[in-house]
């Protein structure tokens, strides 16, 4: 098989970034990729540190317009490995964080402030997405949005008749047929369904009630799933029928016609933020570097990332040109006041992320 058929399975929901990697891997592939061809000859080419599958020339058509090619690149398979690599010494001068890393990439010193007045797109951008925690320190910007979406629960809606909360993942009645994603994020699903602040949570709630509350949820869990791939097909066999999702399994299920919901939490629904940051001591052109950010905020990028991924696009005129039937497919129609509703991630501090990570593992292990 070969990287643009693993590449065109990712584009169309046959695979997901993580399963993509370790396809590569498997084929004795390297994760990083540098294009074919010169540097150009205005400047060194920036590289640009990313998933898989957002290297791609339509999620910056401006760029490639502008300079006849995409720009050099290398993957992650997740946030952590991009923040260790750069870290280990690897510089690229563009990266693909989350808002909920900021904190703790900020505090590295790892990142330049970003000069929003030479973004031509900027004022384009939602404005609670520009004033999103995890965006500006110090007064200075170090995050520029990109991308967002939400995460809730997922059922199927002709095997499941429950309120929608938080709560349906720990629901004992779908013992066996029950899907949390892999991460410490369950952590702040039993909060929730215990009353407490998902987004700020008490160290000494953390080994009390909602330990014991995931240790519940072990004992019925299908399995934690890891790769979009794998949730779909449990899905869509009936296998699984509740699972915690983004909105690209509910693009991708709809589409194939497997009846499911995307749930609204009485708790509510949560929302996550991901953009470009500008890391210290690349090498690429500078001019390049601010063209290819205000590329992926140009409205042609959003329209393509709404229709093709399923996400929401930081620039509002995006959705004001993307097909509209997809868009109400997608429940965007008001994308303002689907980002009013939802419980955004924060940056979350690097203490309270390692006992988190550290919590998840136990319950994982069976402790």
């Amino acid at each position: 098989m070969s990287y643009r058929k693993l590449l065109d399975d990712l584009r169309h929901g046959r695979a997901d970034r993580r399963t993509l990697n370790r396809a590569l891997a498997a084929l004795g592939l390297t994760t990083a990729f540098t294009p074919v061809g010169a540097r150009a000859e205005a400047g060194q080419m920036p590289i640009y540190l990313t998933w898989s599958g957002y290297e791609i020339p339509e999620l910056h058509p401006p760029f490639v317009a502008k300079y006849g090619r995409q720009v050099d690149y290398s993957n992650f398979a997740d946030t952590t490995e991009a923040f260790q690599k750069i870290r280990a010494g690897y510089r690229p001068d563009l990266a693909h964080p989350c808002t909920t890393e900021m904190r703790v990439w900020t505090d590295a010193g790892i990142l330049l402030p970003i000069d929003t007045g030479r973004l031509a797109n900027w004022e384009s951008l939602f404005p609670s997405l520009r004033s999103q925690n995890g965006v500006a320190f110090g007064g200075e910007t170090y995050f520029v949005p990109t991308d967002w979406g939400n995460s809730s629960v997922i059922y199927r809606t002709d095997l499941v008749d429950a309120e929608e909360s938080w709560a349906m993942l720990f629901d004992e009645r779908y013992a066996g047929k029950i899907s949390p994603y892999d991460t410490y994020e369950n952590i702040q699903a039993a909060a929730a369904v215990l009353g407490i602040d998902p987004m700020n949570i008490p160290d000494d709630a953390l080994y009390g009630p909602i330990a014991d509350l995931l240790r519940k949820q072990r004992k019925i869990t299908r399995d934690y799933w890891s790769t979009a791939t794998e949730l779909d097909q449990m899905l869509a066999s009936g296998e699984v029928v509740i699972a915690y999702a983004w909105n690209e399994t509910y693009k991708r299920l709809k589409e194939q016609g497997v009846p499911v919901a995307y749930a609204r939490p009485k708790e509510g629904i949560w929302g996550w933020c991901c953009g470009l940051v500008c890391v210290k001591d690349g090498e690429g052109d500078d001019q390049m570097t601010y063209d290819f950010i205000d590329a992926w905020l140009s409205p042609e990028a959003g329209k393509y990332l709404i229709e093709e991924f399923g996400y929401g696009h930081a620039n509002k005129i995006a959705f004001e040109i993307a097909d509209p039937a997809i868009v109400e497919n997608l429940g965007l129609t008001d994308p303002e006041a689907l980002m009013a509703g939802s419980v955004f991630f924060g940056s979350y501090d690097p203490v309270s992320n390692e006992k988190f990570n550290l919590l998840w593992e136990e319950i994982k292990a069976g402790s």
